[in-house]
């Protein structure tokens, strides 16, 4: 008799023939949901149950019976990005640009435990009620080799996954970033052609080499051209009508960046610029993170003495991107090249 038999009271089979419950743990009088799962992949629920990563539902405890590894893992409610496009074929630029920049932290960090996921794709992948994602199968995860060509096995689902992972090489976090560039352009549609479109076209590539190096240098480039993009919408509205009696700004900058990431570095000159004008720095940080929407409701809460103060180092910073810009540019094969 298997021993979760004794907790756990079956309540749906949800996918994989069964091997997928939703369950009602007795004793915390809780849902739960339990993976059948093959042993050989035992290492890498347990780095996610003793890190208890985020963007991973926590790992409530791991059982081997009969040769197989059976997985109790928190339930999260929500819907999957598979479900969600049922209801809409794409999604909003900005609704996207959140999910993808989320996902790309999760892979930041699996990867930094050496976890591949091979299986990045929209119904492996649940948004929360509070906007927040999981990732929530890894069946056919695997930890990152250095000393093979290829992997033993041919797994993932064709169109998401790499060359590689059917036999062109080794997988590895490159793999993943492939995944997500084919999970981009589904969530904005094969037309989209808006500023991710860069991320998406690179991180497809079918060469590898050719791809970001890893999930880190991924997000760099988001927050780059996301700022990018949002200092050209700021540039399409007029100087704002502000009252010299609207105070407190720098206490309203804080209190959008609290909530927020601290963005590490973008170049040299903007550590100048933050050590000079830390006020401006946390301008900059915020473009960098903020939908065009949040980015121009933030410029028309400046008094114009502010406003004018942004645009002061406007031809600097754009003159940064665009050296940026050469930089990716010259790593982007050309699309002849590109294969998806």
């Amino acid at each position: 008799m298997n021993p979760l038999e004794t907790f756990y009271e079956i309540i749906d089979d949800l996918k994989d023939g069964g091997k997928v419950k939703l369950v009602y743990e007795r004793r915390a009088k809780q849902i739960c949901i339990i993976k059948e799962r093959n042993l050989n992949i035992k290492n890498i629920y347990e780095i996610l149950k003793n890190e208890n990563l985020p963007y991973v539902p926590e790992i409530y405890r791991l059982v081997e019976f009969e040769g197989k590894l059976f997985v109790v893992e928190e339930y999260i409610p929500g819907q999957t990005l598979e479900e969600l496009l049922q209801y809409d074929e794409t999604f909003s630029e900005n609704y996207a640009a959140d999910i993808i920049r989320q996902i790309a932290e999760s892979l930041m960090i699996l990867h930094a435990y050496d976890i591949i996921h091979r299986d990045i794709k929209p119904s492996n992948i649940m948004l929360t009620k509070d906007g927040v994602i999981r990732l929530i199968d890894f069946g056919i995860s695997r930890i990152a080799k250095d000393d093979s060509d290829t992997d033993t096995r041919y797994l993932g689902t064709r169109g998401y996954a790499p060359p590689e992972q059917f036999g062109f090489g080794q997988t590895d976090a490159r793999s993943d970033i492939y995944s997500l560039g084919v999970l981009s352009q589904r969530l904005l549609g094969k037309n989209y052609n808006g500023w991710l479109k860069k991320i998406i076209d690179r991180c497809t590539q079918f060469d590898p080499e050719k791809r970001y190096n890893s999930a880190e240098d991924l997000l760099k480039d988001f927050d780059r051209l996301r700022w990018k993009e949002n200092l050209k919408q700021l540039k399409k509205n007029p100087a704002p009508d502000v009252s010299e009696e609207e105070l407190d700004f720098e206490g309203k900058v804080d209190g959008m960046i609290e909530a927020l990431q601290t963005l590490d570095t973008m170049t040299d000159s903007y550590n100048e610029v933050a050590e000079n004008d830390p006020l401006r720095a946390k301008l900059i940080e915020k473009g960098a993170w903020a939908t065009a929407e949040e980015f121009t409701k933030l410029a028309k809460s400046l008094t114009p003495e502010e406003f004018k103060e942004i645009f002061a180092t406007q031809k600097a910073l754009e003159e940064i991107m665009n050296d940026d810009d050469s930089e990716t540019d010259s790593e982007t094969v050309s699309e002849p090249d590109k294969k998806n």
